[in-house]
């Protein structure tokens, strides 16, 4: 989601087309709209149940658990609520 947002923010801008149409503002909007969207996914994906003690992916590299499912969202709301204002 967040990937797929920033490509299309980039090419947005560098477009002469689209460049002249779009303002900062609105940018800032898709932004907003774009994390608070992430953290609402993020917040569905979040099931007790099959996480349990914790996911490890990469040989144990990379661990996902209840914590870091809550420490994610509360990064994408936040961000979200600060580009807001």
């Amino acid at each position: 989601m967040l990937f797929i947002t920033i490509i299309s923010l980039i090419v947005a801008k560098a477009l002469p087309v689209l460049n002249t149409q779009i303002t900062s503002s609105q940018f800032t909007r898709i932004t907003t709209i774009s994390l608070i969207f992430s953290g609402l996914i993020s917040l569905n994906c979040l099931n007790l149940e099959t996480i349990g003690s914790g996911i490890g992916i990469y040989s144990g590299l990379f661990h996902i658990t209840q914590i870091s499912q809550i420490f994610e969202i509360f990064i994408y709301l936040i961000g979200g609520f600060i580009l807001m204002g």
